[in-house]
């Protein structure tokens, strides 16, 4: 097995420089089932307050900051496909152009400079993504796991938060090793042995993670900037997304697919027990991830001894310390 110790002289901890967990690409911020239409809604992201908010053309995400005196838009209406300030009334379009000044009248020129500041944003497979960091000339597709949910059922979805960052979420998910300690009243009871044969292979910014020694077919695998899925049967399919609410605070999305069962009521039921399982699940990671002494982990600097089953946490660590300088 590939040695993947990293042992060098550790600084203070005090000392560390949190990394930036933040890369730039498409980030998963919000389900689709919570942005109702024609209505505004607030929600904190990247340590922004940010407005979403739904109208016949499509989806808008902005800094919930009226441009003119600095209110917050979320408190105001949608109207017309625009969203309207509290105020005074301005009207903002989904690209954020000011649209209406209703104290100066319909005939008077609006300002060009006149426009909220505005995120590219998408919604597809269920939530609404937004683009994150330095842009690219064209920006790529939004990455998905089509082959593996294609005609599954579901989803079956719940969230949780976790007062600790991306960084520390994400890992705890390439981390097959906790599971016979962390979940030894649930899914760890199906560990047969705690020593672990771990490898995996990174394409592009995909990292999945797999055992030698485990069940066929088996694999978790990291889509980043914030995706991830979990094979646990032939259709069966443990689905989670990191949302950033601050440096240090993370909402997860748990989602449960399935292609089993087909009879109405049972697959159902089914992917009802599953997805509450799952989060069952989740909290008892929390629980223990909270207690991490940074809330962001550090970059391969030796202040952590890294082991060889720490390979996925080692690969993603250097994938993130790439992205810095596009930051």
């Amino acid at each position: 097995m590939t040695t993947a110790s990293i042992n060098t002289s550790a600084p203070s901890l005090t000392s560390v420089a949190a990394p930036n967990d933040f890369g730039p690409g498409w980030y998963a911020i919000l389900a689709s089932r919570e942005l109702p239409q024609g209505k505004p809604l607030a929600l904190t992201r990247f340590a922004m307050p940010l407005v979403a908010f739904r109208t016949g053309e499509g989806i808008s995400v902005m800094l919930d900051r009226c441009p003119h005196r600095g209110v917050k838009l979320s408190n105001g209406c949608v109207q017309a496909d625009n969203i309207v300030c509290p105020f005074h009334g301005l009207a903002f379009n989904r690209q954020g152009q000011c649209e209406r000044i209703p104290v100066q009248g319909p005939d008077t020129a609006i300002p060009k400079a006149l426009q909220a500041t505005t995120y590219k944003s998408r919604e597809l497979h269920g939530f609404i993504f937004i683009w994150w960091g330095q842009e690219p000339d064209t920006l790529p597709d939004i990455e998905w796991f089509n082959e593996e949910l294609a005609g599954c059922d579901g989803p079956y979805e719940h969230w949780a938060e976790c007062e600790v960052g991306l960084s520390r979420n994400i890992e705890n998910q390439m981390d097959a090793a906790h599971l016979p300690f962390v979940h030894k009243r649930s899914i760890g009871r199906l560990v047969k042995s705690p020593k672990m044969d771990i490898d995996c292979t990174v394409t592009g910014q995909r990292i999945r993670m797999f055992l030698r020694n485990g069940r066929p077919g088996f694999y978790l695998e990291l889509c980043l900037p914030n995706i991830w899925i979990n094979r646990i049967g032939t259709k069966s399919w443990v689905f989670l997304a990191f949302v950033p609410v601050t440096a240090t605070r993370t909402r997860l999305y748990t989602r449960y697919y399935q292609g089993s069962f087909n009879l109405p009521v049972l697959k159902q039921l089914f992917g009802w027990l599953m997805g509450w399982s799952n989060l069952w699940i989740l909290r008892e990671d929390i629980r223990i991830i909270e207690t991490h002494d940074t809330k962001v982990s550090p970059p391969l600097d030796g202040s952590e001894f890294l082991l060889a089953c720490d390979l996925p946490i080692i690969q993603y660590r250097r994938l993130r310390a790439g992205w810095q300088r596009h930051v």
